[in-house]
């Protein structure tokens, strides 16, 4: 086990049904449900991951995307150390709503670090997002620490993105105790 223990909290933004909810299932249960039960109000959820001579808990708040839910966004993204703005590749507004989350995280939050996540890659052939587009877009144009295409479904790149933002987070709020 690390030495020592940092706990982060984590919230997650994007549009009602991009899969936020079944990214943190996939990556804290490793399941997958078929059946889409928007999220009503928010969930909490926590995992560790062992990086250097820590363990990075993350505490992850799951945020319902309806607009009516923004007062319960801004409540609980208070004090946010870190993000997820996910939207879905097969649904091209939620793609260029990732502006107006980034500018909802920034007011609620602050400037934090935050990976965008381009889910649901299982639904290739009903991509309207270009991983090539939204990647220039996101990390030059938008400034995020990363994207990563995910499938909540398969399981594809969920770990590697939570894992990776964990240790972005880490960097930033311990940067003299990286190599």
């Amino acid at each position: 086990m690390a030495e020592k223990l940092l706990r982060y909290k984590m919230i997650l933004f994007g549009d009602a049904g991009v899969g936020k909810t079944s990214l943190v299932e996939r990556f804290i249960n490793n399941k997958f449900e078929e059946s889409y039960i928007s999220t009503i109000g928010y969930n909490v959820f926590e995992k560790q991951i062992a990086y250097l001579n820590v363990t990075i808990s993350l505490m992850i708040f799951d945020i319902g995307g309806q607009e009516k839910f923004r007062d319960l966004r801004k409540k609980y993204a208070d004090g946010a150390n870190t993000a997820f703005i996910v939207y879905d590749i097969t649904d091209i507004d939620s793609f260029k709503n990732i502006s107006q989350w980034i500018n909802d995280l920034s007011e609620f939050s602050g400037e934090i670090p935050f990976i965008i996540i381009g889910n649901k890659v299982d639904l290739e052939a009903q991509r309207k997002v270009s991983q090539e587009d939204a990647k220039k877009h996101c990390i030059s144009e938008i400034g995020a620490l990363d994207f990563f295409e995910t499938s909540a479904k398969t399981g594809q790149g969920v770990e590697d993105a939570f894992v990776q933002l964990a240790i972005y987070t880490y960097k930033k709020y311990f940067p003299e105790n990286t190599q």
